[in-house]
């Protein structure tokens, strides 16, 4: 997910300054047995500390704190005695933000209420199975009032549908997933009318290379992802625009001692990001942000690090 966002933040870069910036991530476990990651900047700063523990009751808590050691967030996920899973959210001091609560009925179909901090319903999600196998996801209100659903179905070829209603249930769009005899594989974006938005076609030629082409409504370019690995081993993604112009390169590669360094360069090749992981023999783990981005960008891409996969 975040390399996706990074991909978004080289698209939504137009210049770069002169000065180089870096940022440190370490990723540590104390002798309790947590999980430490702390973000540092170029001068050795703290910016953010966040620790994954487990309480002896077997909840996960991940706890957020500022660089003088001050609480901003924590968030604690347990199961209750019914197997529903709680996900709690509370501010720094400690009061509750927003709670979610997954349960499945004897159906196997699985509801997750999202209340605030006063305990009131936000909305709610439900995701069900009907007896020919389609999926359906359901989004209501905190009245109860369905604001989308997302209905999946499989024909007898294989091919995927996702057929997106909204608060009426009328048709707001769908999107197809086929592969057609050689394995390519197309994703079709349609409107609620059933016209074409976007189409992408991911195809795999006799080098193992893989290519993403996207049209748009008409079947006109709009650009290209393609993902290849050298000799070495190192994969690099190759971002193009409609006319076929490179815009943007991902090299990912790994020494021999199995640390990792990702750096990504714009359409004449200059560095822009550089991010490197190594890991020593204790398990501990290091990475280095090298940017040559404005600093408003690196706040962004820092606040993509920080942001939490479970939100």
């Amino acid at each position: 997910m975040k390399m996706k966002l990074l991909i978004l933040l080289i698209f939504l870069t137009g210049a770069v300054a002169a000065n180089a910036q870096t940022y440190i991530i370490s990723k540590t476990v104390n002798i309790f047995g947590d999980t430490v990651e702390t973000y540092t900047d170029q001068s050795g700063k703290k910016l953010a500390t966040v620790t994954h523990s487990t309480n002896i009751f077997g909840d996960k808590i991940k706890s957020m704190t500022g660089p003088n050691g001050e609480k901003i967030q924590s968030q604690k996920t347990s199961t209750g005695i019914f197997g529903d899973k709680i996900v709690a959210v509370y501010d720094g001091k400690g009061m509750s933000k927003a709670t979610i609560k997954t349960t499945t009925d004897i159906f196997g179909d699985k509801t997750s209420r999202i209340t605030d901090a006063d305990g009131q319903v936000i909305s709610s999600v439900k995701k069900s199975t009907d007896i020919f196998g389609d999926e359906t996801i359901a989004v209501n209100d905190g009245n109860g009032q369905p604001k989308m659903a997302i209905k999946t179905s499989t024909d007898i070829f294989g091919d995927e549908t996702k057929n997106i209603t909204g608060v009426n249930r009328e048709k707001i769009g769908s999107i197809k997933k086929s592969t057609d005899i050689f394995g390519n594989k197309t994703v079709s974006i349609l409107d609620g009318n059933g016209s074409r938005a976007a189409t992408i076609k991911t195809s795999t030629d006799i080098f193992g290379e893989e290519t993403k082409d996207v049209t748009g409504s008409s079947g006109e370019r709009i650009g290209s992802v393609k993902k290849s690995k050298d000799i070495f081993g190192n994969e690099n993604i190759t971002i193009r625009n409609s006319n076929g112009q490179k815009t943007a390169t991902i090299k990912t590669s790994i020494d021999v001692f199995g640390n990792e360094k990702k750096i990504i360069a714009d359409q004449n090749g200059k560095q822009l990001l550089s991010i490197k992981k190594v890991n020593d023999i204790f398990g501990n783990t290091t990475t280095s942000v090298n940017s040559e981005e404005k600093p408003e960008l690196l706040k962004l891409f820092m606040k993509l690090l920080l942001e939490s996969e479970d939100y």
